[in-house]
């Protein structure tokens, strides 16, 4: 009887709507659903502004379409907040342009199938967030500006490249506050190559005088970027992928290869020299990292055929010594084979350098063997695997996420290898007119959007049995509460949140769905 009545409350029950957004041009996909923008329009979320010290706002992006989708309501009321998914779409404004495939659009009917769904749950999950007990501060979020980047940038018209610019990093878009950037190249670019190539042998770093050309048009497009975003500062981490190959074991730019002892010298001045010249451009470097995936010259070099740099962790402790133990700032690690290795592994590694920052520097879809290679537009399944990560990570102390390329083309590169992978963002670069805004962009923004710097981790958890409500919640510099709550189940779920200071409030979300909850 009680799920009965709920079932009816779901078909009859109106929210409320506070529209803060201007809406998103929603396109179908073989895969799902993408929003798209072009050089006149594209879809941007103001900062929500609560009403009362009451209230709260719930931002939800979900598998069905939404996508910023904003609700308000306030806590200690009866009634159930309900996220409708695409009963609230306007469905003869969802265009397929030239996309071979239908959306099945649901209806409330569809709630009934949860009385014979063993997943679904009758008893409404509980969350507690509890805003006293603290954990690690929020440096911030951001993506790779790799030559394929800059590449793809280059063929649009500047409207359009602004338009890219403003979705991420303005206060308007996902308020990215970071890049990582390479040192020299990397494997998406255009091809491999490094400073000082030439001379052969050449300690001095003889040719190592200003910046390659490929940098100096990076630095006029971050420039703009800083500009179009209203952004005074962008914190830089840079990385090298390799050394010049004569500086290598193997003399070559991949394979089974590592730096000669006799150039490690060389190799940190080689560092050097790029922060000087970038800082010599208004372009200072933030932070750098000893280089990128050490064991792809180890044992990756079978299936690695990009620029790699191989270190054991013996060598690497001969180039930084243990001195510079105190000079290092934090750990960079990568998500790909988080399906393998328990996240146990960062925190005991924590245990030996603690105190450090920790940050994920690259993540993305598409490499694997068994993935499709190159973008599934509009995937849900691929935003969740973020979803997830992203969750997993902060949840063991995570300080800050970088994602792996801003942008790719529609093939996923360009690449040199053909490593082509997915990317929150997907430029049409036959019509050059349009990029497409992906699942993946909108759970990066449900994190990266509503957690400026400074933020901290509280206490939140789940006090009943759920296999599919995953949740994490921070306090703001502003005091303002975060909670953000992930729905991996194919049917809707009722919510109760139960705030340690504010009262409680019961919602029901969408199947396959996130949502950013903001509250005083």
């Amino acid at each position: 009887m009680k799920l009965l009545f709920k079932l009816l409350l779901c078909f009859f029950f109106i929210s409320k709507v506070l529209v803060l957004n201007t809406s998103c041009d929603l396109l179908k996909t073989k895969y799902g659903y993408v929003c798209k923008c072009t050089a006149d329009y594209c879809d941007y979320l103001e900062e929500p502004q609560l009403k009362n010290e009451s209230a709260f706002v719930m931002i939800s992006s979900s598998k069905g379409g939404l996508t910023f989708h904003v609700t308000d309501g306030e806590f200690n009321i009866e009634d159930i907040n309900i996220i409708e998914d695409h009963l609230e779409l306007d469905v003869n404004k969802v265009k397929s342009e030239n996309f071979d495939t239908m959306a099945t659009i649901a209806n409330g009917s569809k709630r009934f199938f949860q009385l014979f769904d063993k997943n679904y749950y009758t008893s409404t999950v509980v969350v507690n967030v509890n805003r006293t007990q603290g954990y690690q501060n929020i440096e911030g979020f951001g993506g790779a500006f790799t030559g394929s980047v800059s590449y793809v940038l280059q063929q649009l018209k500047p409207e359009l490249q602004d338009q890219i610019y403003k979705t991420y990093f303005h206060k308007e878009g996902i308020q990215y506050n970071m890049l990582r950037l390479p040192i020299g190249g990397c494997d998406f670019d255009l091809m491999p190559w490094a400073y000082n190539e030439l001379p052969q042998d050449d300690k001095d770093l003889s040719n190592f005088t200003q910046l390659d050309e490929r940098d100096l048009v990076k630095i006029q497009q971050i420039e703009r970027l800083k500009k179009v975003a209203l952004m005074d500062e962008i914190k830089i981490m840079a990385a090298a992928w390799s050394s010049p190959p004569w500086m290598k074991t193997n003399n070559a730019w991949t394979g089974y290869g590592f730096l000669k002892s006799e150039y490690y010298q060389t190799w940190a001045n080689y560092h050097l020299k790029f922060l000087e010249l970038m800082y010599a451009k208004n372009m200072p470097i933030w932070a750098i990292s000893t280089g990128n995936e050490p064991l792809n010259g180890v044992i990756g070099w079978f299936f690695v055929h990009f620029m790699s740099l191989g270190w054991t962790p013996r060598n690497q402790m001969n180039l930084t010594r243990f001195t510079c133990l105190d000079y290092l700032d934090g750990l960079a690690v990568h998500w790909y084979w988080d399906n393998f290795f328990s996240p146990d592994l960062i925190d005991l590694t924590v245990t030996f350098v603690p105190n450090k920052l920790l940050f994920n520097t690259e993540a993305c879809v598409g490499d694997k063997p068994w993935q499709t290679h190159g973008p599934e537009l509009g995937s849900w399944s691929r935003a969740e695997q973020y979803a997830q990560a992203l969750l997993q990570d902060f949840r063991h102390n995570f300080n800050g996420w970088l994602d792996w390329n801003l942008l790719l083309d529609e093939r996923g590169g360009p690449n040199y290898v053909r490593n082509y992978v997915d990317a929150p963002i997907i430029v049409n670069t036959e019509n050059k007119q349009e990029f497409y805004k992906q699942p993946i962009f909108y759970i990066l923004g449900h994190f990266s959007k509503f957690l400026p710097p400074h933020s901290v981790r509280i206490a939140s958890q789940i006090s009943t049995y759920s296999r599919s409500i995953d949740t994490l919640a921070f306090r703001r510099p502003d005091n303002k509460i975060i909670l953000i709550l992930f729905n991996s189940a194919s049917i809707p779920q009722d919510v109760s949140v139960y705030d340690s200071e504010r009262g409680s409030f019961t919602f029901n979300v969408p199947a396959h769905s996130i949502h950013t909850i903001l509250y005083l």
